[in-house]
């Protein structure tokens, strides 16, 4: 949801992709920001055709440890984002490394399947 406007949602298969890396991580991974208004992805410096306006984008990161002023500085981060970038070896999906998380979004098409917060079963 929009930290703004709480409005919004995930592409289903957004949700499955992320619950796939937290079991292939074998620890919770964290999302700092999904889907997002417009204003908001405007405030933030987001594309005008960014995929989080259509819930099929998340920007995700490892949990921190205690005292950890940067993810990206501890050793597990390169091991993590080469799993990520593995997984979104996939038709149509995004893949973007930055300096503290990483950018990931699905096909666009994905939009008009959204979650609806039942249990995805694989």
């Amino acid at each position: 949801m929009c930290p703004c406007c709480g409005e919004g949602g995930a592409a289903r298969v957004l949700v499955l992709w992320l619950d796939l890396l937290r079991r292939a991580w074998g620890a919770p991974v964290a999302v700092n920001s999904g889907w997002r208004c417009r204003p908001h992805n405007l405030e933030v410096g987001g594309s005008r055709t960014s995929r989080h306006l259509i819930g099929c984008a998340a920007d995700i990161r490892l949990i921190r440890a205690a005292g950890e002023k940067n993810p990206r500085n501890g050793a597990e981060w390169p091991e993590f984002a080469a799993l990520a970038a593995r997984l979104c070896r996939l038709p149509g999906w995004e893949f973007r490394l930055y300096d503290s998380f990483i950018h990931v979004a699905a096909p666009r098409e994905e939009a008009e399947r959204p979650w609806n917060g039942d249990p995805i079963v694989i």
